[in-house]
């Protein structure tokens, strides 16, 4: 059976025998010319039970457009559907290099979910490799600063003593209200909450051994560090990537400067000893929210308290929650000038870097009390 049909005659010829349809395009294939593709899919339309193979010779075809991708892909899914084998002929290498541009081919679909899975693990990769390096270069940064903090013992003079007293008062003096306040409120809590435990038991004196220990060892300085790092942690970050954005530490280096000397080291050295103070700090006004929480929760007199607390609470006690302070004040201060250092482009990479320094520097305050928590429960500290 031999069946032919011309849409356009002068675009498209069509023809059906014997299950092999053949389709001849000549002209222009265009968005502007789109007669010749809708003729050929409405001949197809209800032919398609007796399509077993459709040829299409794209050969005479001079001008096309997407539309000829489109046109393309909707005969290539038709034929899909219909379990019909689809044959393009005449396609000049320009015109494959269009198709493959715009469509991609039915075979090619396994490798591109293999691609993007691998994309996935090129990404988990790259990320992986990024945080490496960052963590390199905080171990370069790190042994920077020791070497040239060691240096100063022999050269003092090069260590700009002048900024210390403004750095330790920013970072100290105006962080006391917030310190003092969050301590406070953290010592009520702890004494409300264990008093209605300890009050079960009978055991209401107790209350100061837990309040007290658990203030001056763990929560005063935990919580005092992760305040100052995001006060002064997250300013050192901002204003050292401040200056390197609008190219002040460039100068520094022209005019001679060393900047780690000049600008890190009086702001990590202001930070190590403010922390332990703030932490002093810290450790009283929790204590005293205990007592008050005693006072109200078990009617606990101050005197008892008081008494309990001596007997309980060891210079051990305190000076453990201080030394780890000052382990604090450094990562704090060492992470914020990191951090800046890291900057580049402009204010939006100084937003990134400010966060991710106050981050960074609350994960490694935990991080180290998780590993001081080991080494002096095995020296039995």
């Amino acid at each position: 059976m031999k069946n032919t049909s011309v849409g356009q005659a002068e675009d498209l010829e069509f023809s059906v025998e014997n299950g092999r349809a053949r389709v001849r395009l000549h002209g222009t294939v265009s968005v502007y010319s789109p007669q010749a593709g809708k003729a050929l899919v409405a001949q197809l339309a209800g032919r398609w039970p007796e399509i077993k193979r459709l040829e299409i010779d794209l050969s005479d075809v001079k001008h096309y457009d997407s539309y000829l991708s489109v046109l393309v892909g909707t005969l290539r899914d038709s034929t899909d559907q219909h379990n019909v084998e689809l044959d393009l002929q005449g396609v000049s290498p320009t015109m494959r290099r269009f198709l493959d541009l715009l469509q991609r081919p039915a075979d090619e679909a396994p490798r591109a979910r293999v691609s993007a899975f691998r994309r996935r693990v090129e990404t988990i990769g790259k990320s992986a490799g990024a945080s490496f390096e960052e963590w390199r270069a905080f171990v370069a940064f790190f042994g920077e600063i020791t070497i040239k903090g060691l240096a100063l013992l022999r050269r003092p003079g090069d260590f700009r003593w002048k900024d210390l007293p403004f750095l330790f008062a920013r970072a100290g003096v105006s962080a006391v209200p917030i310190v003092t306040l969050i301590g406070f409120l953290v010592g009520m809590i702890i004494g409300y909450q264990g008093a209605l435990q300890l009050k079960q038991f009978g055991a209401d004196v107790y209350l100061a051994n837990l309040t007290g220990i658990s203030i001056t060892r763990e929560l005063g300085p935990l919580m005092t560090a992760i305040i100052v790092a995001g006060r002064s942690g997250a300013s050192y970050a901002a204003e050292i990537g401040t200056m390197k954005v609008s190219d002040e530490l460039d100068a520094l280096h022209s005019l001679g400067f060393d900047v780690t000397p000049y600008l890190v080291l009086p702001r990590i050295a202001a930070v190590v000893l403010v922390v332990p103070v703030l932490t002093l700090m810290a450790d009283f006004a929790g204590v005293i929210g205990g007592l008050l929480a005693g006072e109200f929760t078990l009617e606990l007199s101050s005197t008892v308290y008081l008494t309990q607390l001596k007997k309980a609470l060891t210079f051990a006690h305190v000076f453990t929650g201080l030394f780890k302070s000052l382990a604090f004040g450094f990562l704090i201060a060492a992470v914020g000038c990191f951090k800046g250092m890291q900057v580049y482009g402009g204010a939006e990479s100084v937003g990134k870097v400010t966060t991710s320094a106050v981050v960074t520097a609350i994960f490694l305050i935990i991080l180290s009390d998780a590993v001081f928590a080991f080494i002096f429960e095995a020296l039995n500290i």
